[in-house]
C-alpha cells in the first residue's frame, strides 16, 4: 500500500528534489507545498462521495445539552427528503430551522461523506490522488504540463480505475438513485 510519505517523494521526484526518510521535523519549501497539494487533493477527490467514504442512515446522535456535534471529518450530509430541508450544518451542529434553535432531542437520519485519512484510503484512490497532486505539484512549481511524470493520459487511467473499482464494490441501480427525493447538502 502506497504511504504518504512514498506519494509526497513521488511529487518531489517529479521537480528532482531529494526523497524524504519522514515526513517530521523541518520540512523544505517543496515538501510543505507538496503536502498541502496531496490533503487537498485528497479532500477533493472524497468530496464527489465514493462507496469507501459514504453511509447511508447514518444515525445523528444528540449529545447530553441535545445538540448534534457533526464529526469534523464529515465533507457532506444528504439529509432524506422527509426532512423538507428542516436541517443544516451551522457552527460545527446541526441547526432546526424550523424551530431557530441547535436543540435536537431526537436521533436524526442521514447519508453522509467522511473525508478519511490517506492511509485509510483503499490503493486505487491512494494512487489516483499521488498521480493528481504530482501533476498540480509540478504545474504549480515549475509552471510545465510537460515536466510532469505524469500525463492526462495517466491521471485519465487512474481516474477509470478508481470509477471501476467503484462500480465494483458499490450496490448501484439508476432508479433509486434518480428518484429518492433527496437534496445534498454541503458543509
Amino acid at each position: 500500500m502506497t504511504t504518504k510519505l512514498e506519494a509526497i517523494n513521488t511529487m518531489l521526484s517529479c521537480i528532482g528534489q531529494s526523497p524524504l526518510n519522514s515526513l517530521e521535523g523541518t520540512k523544505s519549501y517543496f515538501t510543505i507545498s507538496a503536502e498541502k497539494i496531496l490533503n487537498d487533493e485528497i479532500r477533493r477527490i472524497q468530496l464527489q462521495g465514493w462507496d469507501f467514504n459514504s453511509e447511508d442512515n447514518y444515525p445523528l446522535v444528540p449529545n447530553t445539552d441535545n445538540e448534534i456535534i457533526v464529526p469534523s471529518n464529515l465533507i457532506m450530509i444528504n439529509m432524506p427528503s422527509y426532512y423538507k430541508n428542516r436541517y443544516v450544518v451551522r457552527n460545527g451542529k446541526l441547526y432546526d430551522k424550523q424551530e431557530h434553535t441547535f436543540k435536537i432531542d431526537k436521533t436524526l437520519k442521514a447519508s453522509v461523506v467522511f473525508c478519511l485519512e490517506f492511509d485509510e484510503l483503499p490503493e486505487v484512490a491512494r494512487e489516483y490522488a499521488k498521480m493528481s497532486a504530482a501533476y498540480k505539484f509540478v504545474k504549480r512549481e515549475l509552471g510545465s504540463e510537460k515536466a510532469c511524470a505524469y500525463t492526462q493520459e495517466d491521471l485519465s487511467e487512474a481516474r477509470i480505475a478508481l470509477e471501476q473499482h467503484e462500480l465494483e464494490i458499490g450496490d448501484y441501480t439508476m432508479i433509486p438513485d434518480m428518484y429518492n427525493g433527496n437534496i445534498r447538502s454541503f458543509i
